[in-house]
């Protein structure tokens, strides 16, 4: 029997998205699929929309953001395996089949393929990769080496009672700290294949970061991968450390010096004209 499959869907006024998110659901054409969205009390058009939509299951209610709104979806799952797909974001055309298939191993406890970024009105930009997602290059974030794709991301229902739900009290760095969790408990089953679209755009909660000298979303990470450091006492904790403060000092001296469009650059350019006009 196939697995069943629950997709969780966080929203807040993303009446403009939320159709192509339900319909890319909807286009899997597999039968065993629960899709819940817990929209956060929108005033726009979204909940025109979910009520045209009767095979959702769905709650339009205040809560305290994204984590909290996942968070209930997750424990409102009933599928042996949750995909997680923010309502600005779509699947990739017959990849739940392949994702079913892959849990019949019941030695599968997290899969995640690759995908796409894609811009406001869905046309693709670039490619992405989850193929080096793992504890480490994760919680060392600042090599660059990692990249993830959250909606490419499944994983068994079970999961929760052995690491957890979000961190509530994280703003962008929910998935982050998730995966980090979910890696140092479970192997993840990584094949190259494009499952899911991740929408970037200006109004994005990445988008808006864009342009700013030291993104929330990097400050967010900073903190989260810390608690994966281990005990001051402990040699990988200095490790970390040095790890850290050398990608940060060679990264700084490269955007100063070297990259002249960089934010630092024009941050100590302006440091500079100030001092000089006192």
């Amino acid at each position: 029997m196939d697995p069943s499959i629950s997709i969780v869907t966080p929203s807040f006024n993303q009446g403009k998205f939320i159709e192509a998110n339900i319909q890319s659901v909807l286009r899997q054409n597999i039968p065993n699929v629960e899709h819940i969205i817990i929209d956060g009390g929108s005033t726009d058009q979204t909940i025109e929309i979910l009520k045209r939509y009767t095979h959702l299951k769905w709650i339009s209610e205040k809560d305290s953001g994204q984590t909290e709104a996942l968070n209930k979806g997750f424990r409102m799952a009933t599928g042996n395996i949750i995909g997680w797909l923010n309502s600005d974001d779509t699947y990739c055309p017959s990849v739940f089949q392949l994702v079913a298939e892959y849990f019949k191993n019941p030695e599968v406890n997290v899969l995640c393929g690759d995908g796409f970024e894609i811009d406001e009105v869905g046309k693709i930009t670039h490619p992405l990769s989850s193929a080096n997602s793992n504890p480490e290059t994760l919680i060392r974030y600042w090599k660059w080496k990692y990249e993830f794709v959250q909606p490419a991301f499944f994983f068994r229902r079970n999961v929760f009672e052995e690491i957890g739900y979000l961190d509530e009290k994280l703003y962008y760095a929910m998935d982050y700290d998730f995966f980090i969790r979910l890696g140092l408990r479970y192997p993840f089953k990584y094949i190259s294949e494009p499952l899911a679209n991740l929408r970037m755009y200006p109004e994005s909660k990445s988008g808006r970061n864009a342009n700013k000298l030291i993104p929330g979303y990097i400050r967010e990470m900073q903190k989260v991968s810390m608690r994966y450091w281990g005990n001051v006492r402990c040699l990988k904790y200095y490790s970390y450390l040095g790890s850290f403060v050398g990608a940060l000092f060679f990264s700084v001296l490269k955007n100063v010096f070297f990259t002249r469009t960089s934010k630092s650059r024009a941050s100590v350019k302006k440091f500079i004209k100030v001092s000089d006009g006192n």
